[in-house]
């Protein structure tokens, strides 16, 4: 079943976790634990699970972007949308 990357995603609360994780399942799915939501969103490919999360992740700034494995061992850790500090320091006029 092809995974619908269209539908409406979770609206986000500037208080809420700024932490998606991507869990293996007891059925080989793939879970997708979203902030403020009680129910993960499971995909059957890791491919569908990472796209989702990168869509909701997107709408989060910053947003931290975990992948676990069978073991619990993470496979990927990002930063998405991370805010860059001005490397000089100065002010730019």
């Amino acid at each position: 079943m092809p995974l619908d990357t269209r539908q409406d995603l979770p609206a986000t609360s500037p208080t809420a976790s700024r932490s998606v994780r991507v869990d293996i399942n007891a059925r080989g799915g793939w879970d997708i634990d979203l902030p403020g939501q009680a129910d993960p969103v499971t995909c059957e490919t890791l491919d569908d699970a990472q796209r989702v999360a990168y869509l909701w992740a997107a709408r989060r700034s910053p947003c931290e972007l975990i992948v676990h494995d069978a073991y619990h061992r993470v496979l990927h850790r990002e930063l998405i949308n991370r805010t860059e500090e001005p490397a000089s320091g100065h002010d730019r006029r």
